[in-house]
């Protein structure tokens, strides 16, 4: 009896998902080879330091079988969306005016995007916004 043909996922080291992302339009041609849709970030977010009332863009974008739904968390807790604060259609987030006073940092804080996907999810780096103190009065 012949064993039976399965597609297998192991852990791989970080360096080697690029490799395998970058083969997988080859491997889906060559016959008897399984391939299975990774979820990866293509961005992340960064560090950034901004003046009150400018806007930012905080980057993410995430790669794999779609549909991918973006949520973005400020200090663990998710960003709600509003008329100054929104979700783009990248899954980067958009405010549109930042705002904090001294001594309250309103949109100051640790940001992360955690994307999803029917096969799971991923949380990015922590991205630390930090408001300007300069021109405070």
């Amino acid at each position: 009896m012949a064993p039976s043909l399965r597609p297998l996922a192991r852990p791989r080291p970080p360096g080697m998902l690029l490799g395998a992302l970058l083969l997988l339009p080859l491997l889906g041609r060559v016959p008897g080879v399984w391939c299975f849709s990774e979820l990866v970030f293509i961005k992340e977010p960064q560090d950034i330091t901004v003046t009150r009332k400018d806007p930012v863009v905080l980057d993410c974008q995430a790669h794999g079988e779609v549909p991918i739904k973006v949520t973005w968390l400020k200090n663990g807790a998710k960003v709600s969306e509003n008329k100054r604060i929104q979700v783009l259609s990248n899954g980067s987030l958009y405010i549109s005016e930042v705002e904090g006073k001294r001594g309250e940092q309103y949109d100051e804080g640790f940001y992360q995007c955690l994307a999803m996907n029917r096969h799971g999810a991923i949380l990015s780096q922590k991205a630390h916004l930090t408001l300007s103190r300069a021109g405070w009065k």
